[in-house]
């Protein structure tokens, strides 16, 4: 087959559904043509590039490149020229908020275009086209592509986040309720021309309430679970605590983490590496410079993230305060069988039973009442545990729905007509 995925950040720079789509192009690219089309990062960046069995299409909209264009230039400029540049960025970045407010769906059409000319532009016949989501816009281009007379491309639609209900995609609370309505249904449209779907098993309750009547749908997990090199030295006398992921204030704030760790680090010799990106730099910045043992080391490349993870002795995950989504890193750090120390909100979020069978696993409530009872636990398990780890096998074994290999035969079997999987 001719395969085509749509995402929003890819190779090298992926975003956490870039990994997880990375992860199913890596099986299909064995077996089948595979393309991706992604969105550019960077402006030096190839617009198409061979990498290993995958063809790279990179994209830009005008907005896109004014963004990528300012941050070069706050990341070479020095003193007041940097300042300037971040002013701009600062005032495109509301010009862009404003727009979403106004316009009637948050959807970026010049975005949707773009992806529709690239697909356009692919000369082979495409048999499967995967949009992930978020970007919504890779969605809508594939269903304007495919609904053209005489192409006989299927869409299979692979979701990992909400559209209607996303706080952040549509900034504030009154945004996305007066809009609901509208992204519903244009949401209906585009399932509409599925061939199937594929979601997480938290937008479960999203189909049952706002769409009975799909039933062309598949639950999966994060296709997260990889082998990888443990590089760790056990051998150290110092434990290497990492954090990789993003950072939101909203969503997933680092504070009662970096308390923690602040009040911990010196009793158990450790070092906090911090890999991370979003609006809460100046938070990370501040325990940073406040204790030379938690260490920013901003964003990085995906290589040098899963070097840290490789190299650490104790994973962090915090959890969002939105309790029915997984974060991807739960089964991307268990793939490493580390110990992991997840930072969570309420009683009832779901990866606390994720985590229960995981061997290894602290979870501490983000609770201010619990600060001092919390410093301890996590003491403890960073002594007693840093040195540990779960055989892949043994991950894989229980948690066997979240490898790549599962998702891409299902896929597979779905193309084929066959319902089930072994």
């Amino acid at each position: 087959m001719n395969i085509v995925f749509i995402v929003g950040s890819y190779y090298p720079y992926y975003s956490a559904v870039g990994n997880c789509v990375g992860n199913i192009a890596d099986e299909f690219a064995k077996e089948h043509q595979v393309t991706v089309i992604c969105i550019k990062n960077f402006s030096w960046q190839k617009e198409i590039e061979l990498i290993g069995e995958q063809t790279i299409l990179r994209l830009a909209t005008k907005d896109i490149s004014i963004r990528n264009k300012l941050n070069a230039k706050i990341l070479h400029e020095k003193s007041f020229r940097k300042y300037f540049f971040k002013l701009l960025l600062a005032i495109y970045r509301m010009q862009k908020i404003a727009k979403i407010v106004l316009s009637p769906v948050t959807i970026n059409k010049e975005l949707v275009n773009e992806y529709h000319k690239v697909l356009q532009g692919i000369d082979i016949p495409i048999d499967l086209i995967i949009p992930a989501c978020l970007p919504f816009e890779g969605i809508i281009a594939a269903s304007e592509y495919i609904g053209k007379k005489g192409r006989k491309a299927k869409m299979i639609p692979y979701l990992f986040d909400q559209f209607a209900d996303n706080s952040n995609l549509h900034r504030f609370d009154f945004n996305k309720r007066i809009k609901r309505n509208p992204h519903l249904k244009l949401e209906k449209r585009v399932f509409s021309k599925s061939y199937r779907i594929l979601a997480l098993h938290s937008l479960r309750q999203h189909f049952e309430q706002d769409f009975p009547e799909i039933n062309n749908i598949d639950f999966v997990e994060h296709p997260l679970l990889k082998k990888h090199k443990k590089l760790t030295n056990n051998n150290h006398p110092v434990i290497n605590i990492v954090y990789a992921g993003s950072f939101y204030k909203k969503i997933r704030n680092p504070k009662y983490f970096l308390e923690i760790t602040d009040k911990a680090i010196y009793k158990i010799k450790g070092i906090v590496n911090i890999y991370s990106f979003g609006n809460c730099s100046n938070i990370v910045k501040y325990y940073s410079k406040k204790n030379p043992l938690i260490i920013n080391h901003g964003k990085v490349s995906s290589e040098k993230v899963y070097e840290a993870l490789g190299n650490g002795d104790i994973l962090i995950a915090v959890g969002n305060n939105d309790c029915n989504q997984v974060p991807s890193k739960i089964f991307e750090y268990m793939s490493f069988g580390k110990p992991i120390v997840y930072f969570y909100t309420t009683d009832n979020d779901v990866n606390l039973k994720i985590l229960k069978k995981y061997p290894l696993a602290l979870c501490l409530q983000q609770d201010i009442k619990k600060l001092g009872e919390n410093i301890t636990l996590f003491e403890d398990f960073c002594s007693k545990y840093s040195k540990s780890s779960v055989p892949f096998e043994t991950v894989k074994r229980l948690y066997y729905d979240a490898t790549p290999e599962y998702t891409a035969d299902l896929i597979t079997n779905i193309i084929k007509g066959e319902n089930d999987i072994k």
